[in-house]
């Protein structure tokens, strides 16, 4: 009979301390699966985030300049709340220089 499932041939052992243990069975138990499958998925997720973190994006020159031109874009002028607010100087820093923050 032809095994469907693709054989798993290669063991890895770790050492972990008690309690990273116990959070590693307890995210297993509340996402349904073993302690293997879930260290397997974790494994696998952190190697394909330091994959895509350090992955190259090539452009060709024409994509680079629409790219450069649309972070390039000036920004709009804020609202003229928020712009008031960006000019105060922040209560921390009123409270450092012994005067009381304003209203």
């Amino acid at each position: 009979m032809a095994r469907t499932e693709a054989r798993r041939d290669v063991a890895i052992s770790m050492r972990l301390e008690r309690n990273d243990l116990g959070l590693i069975d307890r995210g297993a138990e509340l996402s349904g699966l073993s302690r293997t499958e879930f260290m397997r998925r974790a494994a696998l997720n952190e190697a394909q985030t330091a994959i895509l973190n350090e992955t190259v994006l090539r452009l060709s020159p024409d994509a680079w300049r629409q790219f450069r031109a649309a972070i390039e874009v000036p920004t709009a002028q804020p609202p003229a709340k928020l712009a008031e607010r960006l000019k105060r100087r922040p209560a921390w820093r009123e409270a450092k220089a012994g005067r009381p923050p304003a209203a």
